[in-house]
């Protein structure tokens, strides 16, 4: 049996950082999240101290990257101090002991060598959502590193939940059949066998019309995004479904997955390259829409930024295409939810009782959230997941500095769709 560790960080769907009372710590400067991330990724190693000044600080001179890097490592020691914590260093290198903390990411990939069905069920479970998510340190070097460990992860986190849904097809598992394939759905929306498994797993609880629609869905996305048709097997288990014929539930084909490169552009349905933050914004909101108008189900977006006008004029444009599709509209800012009865209120919009939500589809749109308090934010988080399971399109907006993603307020939302973008 392991010692007990003393920290616990949390680096799936955010940042989370707590001690072993339970009690949460959050650095607040970005580059120090990120030089605990790096380190916590590559343990038990010393990092030359210029190494990390270089990648965290690559437009400064090295005094000054050294200087920084001081800074930030003393932030760290304010929450894990030299005589209880994990942070070792010298003049020349810093180093993270693992044996004084313990990292989800590297229970990740342990659990994923261990290969059995309770491994790879505790790995999907600790992938709550991308690999930092909303760690913006707004250095080229770490963007680069970021980028890599993000799409690594993103595949692992797929193929494992493929795995399991294999194994889920044998057993005729069909509800957990349906919440893995929508949350492999919520990884990479062109994973075709997540598709093909809602549509088996719908039609064998008696939902053809769901099944159908999970299809029409898969083929709008694919063709929005890379201006293809759904494979073979898609279409053969879409004409079966027509004709009311039973699929028989099986394990997927070796059919390779169908993705787009990290740094190709999408397009829209002109097969035209988005050119702009806010064209992407709007196409993936439209893709929403279509979705919750083809009964899906509801989608969440955050949208993060400094700028004020930026954010409303982006507002403004998606309230005029969730109108011109016929959605009702509910706009709030979290201020409104200050009082005892604005909380009320809120919670009226969770359980579908507030007026503003009687007429679906709608959209909801909470600003602000990054000053919510945290009764708020819970509330918040069970409203994604209402969202993800009816007529709502949910967009709220933040400022990167104390806005709430961490990975315990991403796993309060049961897997149900967020798209975080950041202007």
């Amino acid at each position: 049996m392991g010692s007990v560790k003393n920290f616990k960080l949390m680096l799936f769907g955010g940042f989370r950082l707590i001690n072993i009372n339970g009690e949460a710590f959050m650095p607040t400067a970005r580059k120090a999240k990120a030089l605990l991330a790096w380190l916590a990724v590559n343990p038990d190693q010393q990092h030359p101290r210029e190494k990390l000044a270089a990648v965290l600080w690559p437009d400064s001179d090295e005094v000054q990257g050294r200087h920084s890097l001081r800074q930030a490592l003393g932030e760290l020691r304010k929450v894990m101090p030299d005589d209880e914590g994990p942070l070792h260093a010298t003049k020349e290198w810093i180093l993270l002991d693992s044996g004084q903390i313990e990292v989800d990411a590297q229970l990740f990939n342990a659990c994923l060598a261990g290969g059995d069905d309770t491994a790879l069920d505790q790995a999907i479970e600790l992938y709550k959502g991308e690999f930092l998510e909303g760690c913006n340190p707004h250095s080229d070097s770490f963007d680069e590193w970021l980028s890599g460990y993000r799409a690594d992860f993103n595949v692992r986190a797929s193929a494992a939940i493929g795995q399991r849904l294999d194994k889920l097809l044998e057993q005729q598992n069909h509800e957990q059949i349906c919440y893995l394939a929508v949350r492999l759905l919520n990884i990479d929306p062109l994973q075709e066998q997540a598709y093909r498994a809602l549509m088996q797993a719908h039609a064998s609880l008696g939902g053809n019309a769901a099944a159908l629609r999970w299809y029409r869905r898969c083929q709008t996305v694919l063709q929005r995004e890379l201006g293809v048709a759904p494979d073979p097997a898609t279409q053969a288990l879409f004409a079966e479904l027509q004709v009311g014929r039973m699929p028989v539930l099986k394990p997927e084909a070796v059919i390779p997955a169908r993705s787009t490169p990290a740094s190709a552009c999408s397009l829209n349905k002109a097969g035209r390259k988005l050119v702009s933050i806010r064209e992407r914004v709007l196409y993936l909101v439209e893709a929403a829409i279509v979705g919750i108008l083809d009964n899906i189900g509801g989608q969440g977006f955050l949208i993060r930024g400094e700028g004020v006008a930026e954010k409303a004029a982006l507002l403004k444009q998606i309230v005029g295409l969730a109108t011109s599709h016929g959605f009702a509209i509910c706009q709030r800012q979290i201020p409104d939810f200050a009082t005892a009865a604005d909380s009320m209120a809120l919670q009226e919009l969770m359980d579908g009782s507030a007026d503003c939500l009687v007429k679906q589809p709608v959209l909801l749109v909470v600003e602000n959230i990054h000053l919510a308090s945290m009764e708020t934010l819970k509330l918040l988080a069970g409203l994604i997941a209402v969202a993800g399971n009816g007529g709502i399109l949910l967009v709220m907006t933040s400022c990167f500095e104390g806005e709430p993603l961490d990975p315990v307020w991403r796993g309060a939302m049961r897997g149900a769709p967020l798209t975080t973008i950041d202007l």
